[in-house]
């Protein structure tokens, strides 16, 4: 490799390192003339030498997968015209994925037909270093692989940074969303061993539930061995789960709450509390079987006479229909006692759903709420319902779809859905799926998809406050500039070296921050 390197200086050509996206990560130019010309053409570390940038190119060899050689007139920019460009994609020898190109660019006048020979085989060459570097790591990942998976039986995945390798019994059990929840899973492992202690589950009919060792070479860890099975359901006494029209889940915590739900099919007054957005109100509105009324306490603020005017008469309805009385907790305090008299002198024998953000005082024994409402459920925030992500996305999706061809949700976009800290829970979640469904033509939608706000919070480590902003000012810059580098630390005015900097510290992907 060393003496083509130094073959360039006679041959006054340039040779230079792509990764996937097609951003050159390196170069090596055997004439100061030429150096000083392609700088101007922004063919220098950092910059985007793709098919979608710059038009036919050797870049284009990252989009056809084959030896790309393109002389003079045949470059799609003007700019070019004066050189000739040969390149050659990388494949990586485990994974076959193409993880990025070599390419020689030289003067129009010295073009030559063993430039595309030439960049083969130093691809050639990497793909045989890559191989070397890769080989202990990934026996060692194989090897426990192997003896995990001796019984064809098991469901067995084994994974690394890069690589999945998974039997045939995980491959039958896993649908595509699973995989990114499992992949997810895989990651956490892998960067804290301890973080993924507690016991995981997929999401289906019945919950698939991980067990995992760390696979260690060198006292260091290569990879992550995941052992999957299908949870055993267990027959006991009682109602059986209810089922919510309209709503999904196969989570812990949901199957816990159908249950609570199924327990108090008889309650006359059930007080549903949760963080906002958690579904409380499309729960309520699922578990009546007839027809029902709804009412707003938080119209009380504004009406002194709300308890006589709008719940007195809903509550003695002559066709006995639930009633579904939401933000009880923003109740005026003086109508408190009013509205549970109301509740518990009602001559319907109607059931009545409450919401409520906030818990009654259990220290309290007279508390209204508590003796009016007899049965109080905890509806779990999206944060505890993990495993209820892909099935959620794939139900909004599918109403927010429904007149177009179907959208499949790629392993990366579920990955950084998954690491967001969802504030208004379900409802949140639902609005950025329909809004980019309805925005989006794409029939496979993946995280370059997501808005600028989520690239900078799903970054390798959590942001707040100021690192937060300045992580989103710089994804929408390098969005606006169409992933040139250059142009997105013009428009931050700051210097190129700095973005880079900036976007390593704040852990934003070099791979993914190219849109």
């Amino acid at each position: 490799m060393r003496t083509r390197i130094d073959g360039l200086t006679a041959a006054e050509s340039c040779l230079f390192l792509t990764n996937a996206a097609g951003v050159i990560l390196r170069h090596w130019v055997g004439d100061d003339a030429l150096m000083a010309r392609l700088a101007k053409l922004d063919i220098e570390p950092g910059f985007l030498v793709s098919e979608t940038t710059l038009g036919t190119t050797s870049g284009s060899t990252l989009i056809t997968a084959t030896p790309t050689f393109v002389r003079g007139p045949e470059h799609f920019g003007m700019q070019f015209l004066e050189f000739t460009s040969a390149g050659m994609v990388i494949t990586h020898p485990v994974t076959q994925r193409i993880v990025g190109s070599i390419n020689l660019i030289s003067r129009f006048r010295d073009t030559s037909p063993l430039a595309v020979p030439w960049v083969c085989d130093i691809a050639t060459e990497v793909e045989r270093c890559l191989l070397d570097a890769a080989t202990t790591a990934e026996q060692g990942l194989m090897r426990a692989f192997v003896n995990e998976r001796r019984d064809a039986r098991h469901a067995v995945v084994a994974v690394n940074e890069k690589t999945v390798v998974a039997n045939a019994a995980a491959t039958r059990m896993l649908g595509s969303v699973d995989q990114a929840v499992l992949w997810e899973y895989a990651a956490r492992v892998l960067s804290d061993p301890g973080a993924a202690d507690q016991p995981a589950a997929l999401g289906g009919p019945r919950p698939v539930v991980i067990d995992h060792h760390t696979v260690v070479s060198d006292g260091s860890v290569i990879g992550v061995v995941l052992k999957l099975k299908r949870a055993e359901v267990r027959n006991t006494e009682g109602p059986a789960i209810v089922e919510l029209p309209g709503m999904v889940g196969h989570s812990e915590r949901w199957t816990a709450l159908l249950n609570q739900l199924a327990r108090t099919h008889a309650s006359p007054g059930v007080l549903l509390v949760g963080e906002r957005g958690v579904g409380k109100s499309a729960i309520a509105r699922a578990c009546c079987t007839t027809s029902y009324r709804e009412i707003d306490a938080a119209a009380s603020a504004a009406d002194p006479q709300w308890v006589t005017n709008i719940a007195a008469p809903a509550l003695n309805a002559p066709d006995h229909s639930t009633v579904i009385i939401h933000h009880l907790d923003q109740l005026a305090p003086a109508m408190v006692t009013s509205l549970c008299d109301a509740l518990t002198h009602r001559p319907a024998p109607s059931r009545v759903f409450a919401t409520s953000a906030t818990w009654p005082h259990r220290d309290h024994a007279t508390d209204p709420a508590l003796v009016t409402f007899p049965t109080v459920i905890s509806v779990p925030p999206l944060s505890e319902r993990s495993a209820d992500l892909p099935v959620l996305v794939a139900h909004f999706t599918a109403e927010a779809g429904a007149d177009r061809e179907p959208v499949q949700w790629m392993p990366d976009a579920l990955r950084a859905l998954a690491r967001v800290d969802w504030s208004d829970n379900i409802a949140g979640l639902k609005r950025l799926v329909t809004q980019i469904v309805s925005e989006t033509g794409y029939s496979y939608i993946s995280a370059k998809e997501l808005p600028t706000h989520l690239a900078a919070i799903t970054s390798r480590r959590r942001l707040v406050g100021l690192e937060r902003a300045e992580a989103t000012a710089i994804v929408d810059a390098i969005k606006t500039a169409g992933g040139n580098k250059h142009q997105a630390a013009a428009k931050l005015g700051i210097a190129r070296s700095t973005l880079y900097r900036k976007m390593r510290s704040l852990g934003i992907d070099m791979d993914d921050a190219v849109l």
